[in-house]
């Protein structure tokens, strides 16, 4: 295993805490395609999967959350953070490392039950309007991630208005790709949707450093 993987590779607590909050999301999405998303509550949520409400409150922090929670994303920030050591590079090569390793990150963490756990979701974000409101803040919090990550790893102030672009690039890019997914009717292959996407905006953020 090489050095930026055993970096990258979770401890067996961060399993644990993955695997139980794929636990509780799954009983939460059969509870909301069953019952109606707005007739569940979070108590119901916690009694079904067996924990406290307190505990899916720590592991998800809203309900809407129980949506909209996706593990690869927490897994390719971390990925980002340490390749390469964490050390600092120029933005072309930081560009470069993202371009060799995003795809292939992304094509592995998009198995066939992401695929089906994110069609699930994406109906709560088109038809609920707080899953919808969740679903903003959540990557605007993910874009302040982005552009603090890429900010330290390429040396430049974390207000620096590329990296700002290129985290919202980023972000937003994503999202856009997800809504095309799901206006075609889910007919693509998520995976080959993600691939096409990341590509993409990998070229456009380069573009924003030229």
């Amino acid at each position: 295993m090489s050095e930026s993987a055993a970096e990258s590779a979770p401890t067996l607590w961060e399993r644990r805490k993955y695997e139980a909050m794929t636990r509780i999301q799954q009983v939460a999405l059969d509870l909301f395609d069953e019952n109606g998303y707005r007739e569940v509550t979070v108590e119901r949520v916690a009694a079904a999967a067996g924990v406290s409400p307190s505990s899916v409150y720590r592991y998800f922090g809203t309900k809407e959350m129980l949506v909209l929670y996706d593990e690869a994303d927490p897994k390719l920030l971390d990925v980002l953070r340490t390749a390469g050591g964490g050390t600092t590079f120029e933005v072309s090569a930081l560009i470069a490392l993202a371009r060799s390793l995003v795809p292939a990150v992304a094509d592995a963490l998009v198995t066939d039950d992401t695929e089906q756990r994110v069609r699930r979701s994406l109906h709560y974000v088109r038809t609920i309007a707080e899953v919808r409101d969740g679903q903003m803040r959540q990557m605007r919090e993910m874009e302040d991630e982005v552009r603090i990550l890429f900010a330290d790893r390429s040396g430049r102030d974390h207000n620096d208005l590329q990296v700002r672009l290129a985290a919202a690039t980023a972000i937003w890019g994503g999202v856009a790709a997800l809504d095309h997914w799901a206006a075609t009717g889910f007919q693509a292959r998520l995976r080959d949707v993600y691939r096409d996407a990341v590509g993409s905006i990998i070229d456009a953020v380069e573009a924003i450093f030229r």
